[in-house]
């Protein structure tokens, strides 16, 4: 197979940390205005500490230069799944989910215990509520990359099926 490498979506980064910022100069803001009312304080407090984590979050994936999914021989790799590379013959098959304008590309997997054993509690909460939602327990978010979920979707699906069939015709 031809590796196939997706890049970040510069555009969409950039303007998500745009507001991540601009909500964090709005937590200053409130700050700045004094006073002793709590709940103003917290709000401000709140705002710079979750939208300024979000800023880093953002800056850095729009600082890395590496592309965020591949596809390749070895199979597929989405930088921000912590499980490595997800060889073709653990892929069942692929399909698109959305949540709200998200489209995701749900990966069938014959074990996804293999690789959801590997994350740390954090993103196993987030499998948790994925499969709750109905998602499958791992799945590329296309929501930073430029690429289209169907034709992604299709192509993993079609792999996965070729490269079945190539073992199914060796044994």
């Amino acid at each position: 197979m031809t590796p196939i490498a997706l890049g970040p979506n510069r555009g969409k980064l950039a303007l998500l940390l745009f507001v991540a910022l601009s909500f964090v100069f709005g937590g200053v803001f409130i700050l700045s205005l004094g006073g002793d009312d709590l709940r103003r304080t917290l709000t401000g407090w709140a705002a710079i500490v979750f939208f300024g984590a979000c800023a880093g979050v953002f800056a850095v994936q729009l600082l890395d230069a590496r592309p965020r999914i591949v596809l390749d021989d070895e199979g597929v790799l989405d930088r921000s799944l912590p499980v490595g590379v997800i060889p073709w013959s653990e892929i069942l098959d692929a399909r698109v989910q959305a949540s709200g304008q998200n489209h995701f590309v749900a990966l069938h997997l014959r074990n996804p215990a293999r690789f959801t054993g590997k994350l740390g509690p954090v993103h196993r909460r987030l499998v948790e509520a994925n499969t709750a939602l109905g998602f499958e327990p791992l799945n590329l978010n296309l929501g930073a990359v430029n690429a289209d979920a169907f034709v992604i979707a299709e192509l993993i699906g079609k792999e996965a099926v070729r490269r079945r069939e190539q073992e199914t015709y060796r044994a």
